[in-house]
């Protein structure tokens, strides 16, 4: 497999291209916190900025078109982002230096920012989670008519369904923000662009957009235990063989009554763990397998694809790997307990977002990283859906300066691609999480293959989606029934698409 080097890797991402999400979240009516971040020591952050940055990653040199005079002469930003778990707060907490690489390159972020546009920002985060959004709180905001937040940070999925409600402004023509820099997400940019405009943008601002990207973990330990150091997963992917049905063999003879309750339950080997109710491991392999819902024909036209030769196949493979035989073990344990069975040696493989590691560091088996399987082999490349939550940015219709905001926005969304993935990426996850060397590579291909698609994007916009595949495999029987339940939904799915298109020609 041929090593992408940093430099490469987000014009990789951007080729690529995250319903309400099951996983869990907190709710939206939560007040926030706020933390006032002013301006430091510039030798502190000269200290900050000097973190070993790995060489030949090829970003520091990368310039943006901001002018170096530009001075909002120390005007406050308000902004009003998620901080309710590990996920969301990583992207911008960061109260001081503390020698953990993220957290120093976020606060160094965060005082460049500000320090060259002179801007004091008052960070207030909403103790709101990854699975969560903060509609609610942004639309009493708006509809008051005040001005309490000038840059909104809000889960994608949710910010969606804000863009139809024309309280958001376009951002196209605005000063300083230049779309085709390599630190926004094109593909996001083109797939919500409806009616000529962007109302919110994706990028390495949040770190959720890699963070949030689904993979496969896997018990490395168990796994060559028992097939004795005789199969390299690693090769396997990258000869292009890692698929839903390779990995359904893997497990087949995996499984053991460890237990010796003569019963396959808790306990017991498995080689796959699924939650066993509507959970993201459903977005994970159904992204992995490109099958778009909702299609343009040739002339550009929208047309209902759900039940589609490539959904028959899919729903096939998956109801041999989760309900045939012994291959999977089905729990409640779901967010930070997904983990629970493969750390304690019970199960080799488990689908999360690659935030994930984190939860896995006190694991004393070892484990890997891998993207989530292929369709089957005809598939060209790997692919992977980024959780739906992932944030995005606006700025409220209410805002009296955009200029102001926009420069901000353009500043932090160039520094974050200059130090904070690289931090992320190449210090964070591949140097100082993973085990192995092959685990790096696996990084590479893993965010090669994100990308998103209209259905996933605009989710109960279109009626929901990735919520019928989630409640398809969350049961045999719907698994078994899931092209004719699918097939049910064509009227609602195309005039609720109608709709939405219409919404985008109405805004003013």
């Amino acid at each position: 497999m041929k090593q992408k080097a940093l430099s490469l890797f987000l014009a990789l991402l951007m080729l690529a291209g995250t319903a309400s999400c099951s996983g869990g979240g907190t709710n939206e009516e939560t007040e926030p916190q706020s933390t006032a971040v002013g301006a430091a020591d510039p030798s502190v952050q000269d200290a900050a900025a000097a973190e070993d940055e790995p060489e030949g990653n090829g970003r520091s040199d990368v310039k943006d078109s901001l002018p170096d005079d530009l001075d909002f002469g120390g005007a406050t930003l308000h902004f009003y982002t998620r901080g309710g778990d590990r996920d969301t707060l990583m992207e911008f907490q960061a109260e001081e230096l503390n020698g953990e690489v993220v957290n120093d390159a976020v606060y160094a972020r965060n005082l460049e920012g500000q320090e060259r546009l002179n801007i004091a920002m008052d960070l207030i985060l909403a103790p709101v989670n990854i699975h969560g959004g903060t509609n609610d709180q942004i639309r009493k905001s708006v509809s008051s008519g005040s001005n309490d937040y000038d840059l909104l940070g809000n889960g994608m999925y949710s910010m969606m369904s804000l863009t139809m409600e024309n309280i958001l402004l376009p951002m196209n023509e605005l000063p300083y923000l230049d779309f085709s820099a390599p630190w926004y997400n094109h593909a996001f940019l083109e797939t919500t662009n409806l009616n000529g405009h962007n109302y919110t943008v994706m990028g390495e601002l949040g770190q959720t957009m890699i963070s949030g990207s689904f993979v496969m973990f896997f018990n490395k330990t168990l796994f060559d235990t028992f097939y004795n150091g005789e199969i390299n997963l690693y090769q396997i992917v990258n000869e292009g063989e890692w698929t839903i049905d390779k990995m359904t063999s893997l497990c087949e003879p995996v499984y053991q009554d460890a237990n010796g309750n003569g019963e396959a339950d808790e306990g017991d080997i498995f080689g796959h763990y699924f939650t066993n109710t509507d959970t993201l491991g459903a977005d994970a392999f159904y992204g992995a397998s490109r099958i778009e819902y909702l299609k343009k024909d040739e002339s550009g036209t929208w047309f209902f694809n759900a039940t589609c030769d490539r959904m028959v196949t899919f729903t096939e493979k998956m109801h041999k790997l989760l309900f045939e035989g012994t291959n999977t073990l089905r729990l409640p344990y779901n967010n930070d307990d997904i983990m629970n069975t493969m750390k304690a040696d019970q199960t080799i493989f488990v689908t999360w977002m690659l935030s994930g590691i984190d939860l896995l560091r006190d694991m004393e088996s070892d484990f890997g990283i891998l993207p989530m399987p292929k369709l089957d082999t005809a598939q060209e490349k790997y692919a992977e859906y980024v959780h739906d939550a992932s944030t995005s940015f606006s700025i409220p219709v209410t805002e009296q300066d955009p200029a102001m905001v926009a420069a901000f926005l353009e500043a932090m969304s160039a520094e974050s691609f200059r130090t904070v993935t690289p931090a992320y990426f190449e210090t964070a996850l591949k140097a100082k999480y993973s085990r192995d060397s092959e685990t790096s590579q696996m990084l590479d291909i893993i965010v090669d293959g994100i990308y998103l698609d209209l259905s996933y994007i605009f989710g109960g916009s279109v009626n929901a989606p990735i919520g019928k595949i989630r409640g398809i495999l969350a049961s045999d029987r719907n698994c078994e029934n899931a092209v004719s339940s699918l097939a049910k939904q064509e009227k609602a799915t195309m005039k609720s698409l109608e709709k939405l298109l219409q919404k985008y020609e109405d805004i003013k």
